[in-house]
C-alpha cells in the first residue's frame, strides 16, 4: 500500500469520526434550568429581595430525610400561601412541586437517589419570601 491511499483512509476515518460525534451531540436531550431563561434573569433583583426576606424569617424551615420520609417541617404555615419546589438538576422530567403546609412527610420512593434542590416559596402579609436547600437523598 502506497502513502496515498494511506493518507486517503486517514482522511476517511477522520470524516467518519467527525460524522458519528455530529450524530451523537444532536441526539442529546437538553434539560433547560429555566425555560424562560431571559425573562427570569430580568426579574431577578426582585429575587434577591425575596432570598434576603427568606434569610431572616423567623421561623423553622427545614428538610430532613427520616427512614422511608422526607420530613418538611414550616413553622407558621397556616399564616402563608406558598409551594414548595423539588427540583432535580439531572432530569427536569423528576420536578414536582408540593403546599406548603406545617408538616408534610413525601415517601423516599417518590424520589430518585441522589442531589436534589428543595425550594420553599411563598407570601406573608404582602411579602415575598423564598429559601432554598441542597439535599441529597440516599436509599
Amino acid at each position: 500500500m502506497n502513502w496515498g491511499n494511506k493518507i486517503t483512509l486517514v482522511f476517511i476515518g477522520f470524516v467518519i469520526l467527525v460524522i458519528t460525534m455530529v450524530v451523537i451531540s444532536v441526539n442529546q436531550e437538553i434539560h433547560m434550568v429555566e425555560e424562560d431563561y431571559y425573562k427570569e434573569e430580568i426579574a431577578y433583583q426582585g429575587k434577591m429581595e425575596e432570598i434576603k426576606n427568606g434569610h431572616n424569617w423567623e421561623g423553622t424551615i427545614s428538610v430532613k430525610q427520616e427512614g422511608n420520609n422526607l420530613a418538611l417541617i414550616f413553622t407558621d404555615a397556616q399564616k402563608v400561601e406558598g409551594k414548595v419546589q423539588f427540583f432535580r438538576p439531572s432530569d427536569a422530567n423528576l420536578d414536582f412541586f408540593v403546599p406548603i403546609s406545617e408538616e408534610v412527610n413525601i415517601p423516599i420512593e417518590k424520589f430518585k437517589a441522589g442531589n436534589w434542590k428543595v425550594s420553599f416559596s411563598w407570601e406573608a402579609e404582602g411579602k415575598k419570601y423564598f429559601k432554598e436547600e441542597q439535599i441529597f437523598i440516599q436509599r
